[in-house]
């Protein structure tokens, strides 16, 4: 995976997006809608929906420490 560093950004500004649109619920809930989001972020950037979570999963607010 080759992202540079301002299109990461813009990709985590695609996926706070989404992820205020998908609410608080729960994961098991919004996962299928979850996935099309991410896959189609990544389609906008050239790059998979895993390499589109790994970038939200590695950028996530750690809770607690």
């Amino acid at each position: 995976m080759d992202v540079r560093e301002s299109q990461k950004q813009l990709i985590l500004m695609d996926c706070k997006i989404m992820m205020n649109k998908l609410g608080d619920i729960p994961f098991d809930i919004s996962f299928e809608k979850l996935q099309t989001e991410l896959w189609n972020i990544g389609n906008k950037y050239g790059i998979s929906g895993p390499e589109v979570f790994k970038i939200l999963m590695d950028n996530f607010p750690k809770k607690g420490g």
